[in-house]
């Protein structure tokens, strides 16, 4: 499986276990400030978790199994590819397109937020700066600029009210959360729990700032008129708009007592959720190396002597030339379509098993799943008459490897 995808399933895994402890235990605690926390932590973990390796030794002294390499296509045409990096190519490219387009959509709010300032009149309200301007908007805040309509201005309980929710956004910064979160979800859109949690990142800070208006005296019936009366007006996705969240349940968080002391202990469980995490990953990162070969394959591969050394237990894995491509490259120059087996339209996998000696010296070739003999004569060939590889080592010295290698014969 490739590096990258393999990436991608861990980091989708972990956030959904963080997202889950999330519902079962934090989602209705008034413990704003460490939801805030653990959501944004929810989206800083999963990112790290898969790039932490902890070695994990395990027995199999019974059979060697052979590292597999990457399968090579080879076309009826003499084009030599790897097909694992052929699919993965345009899932790149499909994947990195969508992210730029995605990437743009904050630079366009960015955009947008800019045209409004730029079209609206500055003001100074003791040691905050109100954007006022004349279309009719949403209010909202980014970074150290609470953006309002004229009327809201001209409506001084109601601006009161608005400046002391917008403040409390500036005060902890979460425009940076909220820059960040887009971010990630840009980049990792694939992930649908990163967009869940960028939505109650966005709605823990409304409960944030809805708690310290309700804390500094504001009538609260009159509070949520306010909120109502503000429905409607432009918005901006990267910003804290004044009536985000306008649901019944961000009413209630409002009335809502206060949480027990005593649930504050039950963030602790996020600590051996992440410990369950690593080592989960870790060990499926080891026991990968050994999972790879199909079934069929494996139970044709034979007991092999002592001296014979699988990827579990080299420390360093034998290299052909001096770069990723050179076996692709000498591949490419080698082998060649059978011209028997192109005009029979034979076409098929396969897999050759060979050791890389001590000495480097490619050994003890064998076809280990057959599909015509043609196709199997000319694979065999090719590998036999490899030049030297740089040996394998463990323990600092030179050690015979095993590889199977799926040569797959394709007409085009």
């Amino acid at each position: 499986m490739n590096e990258f995808l393999r990436y991608l399933i861990h980091v989708v895994a972990t956030s959904a276990a963080m997202y889950l402890l999330y519902v079962m235990f934090f989602k209705n605690t008034t413990y704003f400030k460490l939801n805030r926390i653990y959501l944004l932590l929810s989206l800083i973990i999963p990112l790290i978790i898969p790039l932490i390796k902890i070695p994990v030794s395990y027995n199999d002294a019974a059979v060697y199994i052979p590292i597999m390499l990457d399968e090579i296509v080879i076309t009826s045409g003499g084009e030599v590819i790897s097909a694992e990096e052929n699919a993965v190519n345009y899932s790149l490219w499909f994947y990195s397109i969508v992210s730029v387009i995605l990437v743009l959509r904050i630079v366009v709010a960015i955009i947008r937020v800019n045209r409004i300032s730029h079209n609206s009149t500055k003001v100074k309200m003791n040691d905050l700066n109100l954007v006022l301007s004349k279309d009719r908007i949403n209010p909202f805040s980014i970074f150290n600029k609470i953006y309002i309509s004229e009327s809201h201005f001209e409506d001084r309980l109601g601006l009161e009210q608005i400046v002391s929710h917008e403040k409390v956004h500036i005060k902890q910064l979460h425009s940076l959360d909220n820059l960040f979160s887009e971010i990630i979800c840009s980049l990792f859109w694939i992930n649908p729990i990163f967009w869940i949690i960028k939505d109650k990142l966005k709605s823990t800070h409304e409960y944030l700032a809805d708690e310290e208006v309700v804390e500094q005296g504001f009538d609260t019936a009159g509070y949520f008129m306010l909120l109502f009366e503000n429905v409607v007006g432009k918005r901006i996705g990267l910003a804290n708009n004044f009536n985000e969240s306008l649901t019944l349940k961000r009413m209630k968080m409002m009335k809502k007592k206060r949480s027990p002391r005593y649930l504050r202990w039950l963030y602790l469980l996020a600590l051996p959720l992440i410990g369950m995490i690593v080592f989960t990953i870790s060990c499926t990162e080891e026991q990968s190396k050994t999972s790879i070969l199909d079934q069929e394959v494996i139970d044709k591969v034979e007991q092999v002597e002592d001296e014979l050394f699988d990827a579990g237990e080299v420390d360093v894995i034998p290299v052909f030339g001096d770069s990723q491509d050179a076996l692709v490259n000498y591949l490419s120059g080698a082998i060649t379509y059978p011209d028997v087996a192109k005009h029979d339209g034979i076409e098929g996998k396969v897999f050759v098993e060979f050791t890389i000696s001590k000495t480097g010296k490619v050994v003890d070739a064998k076809v280990v799943e057959s599909v015509n003999e043609y196709l199997d004569a000319e694979a065999l060939r090719v590998i036999s008459e490899m030049p030297d590889w740089i040996p394998g080592e463990t323990a600092g010295k030179p050690v015979n490897v095993k590889f199977v290698i799926p040569i797959n014969f394709k007409l085009q």
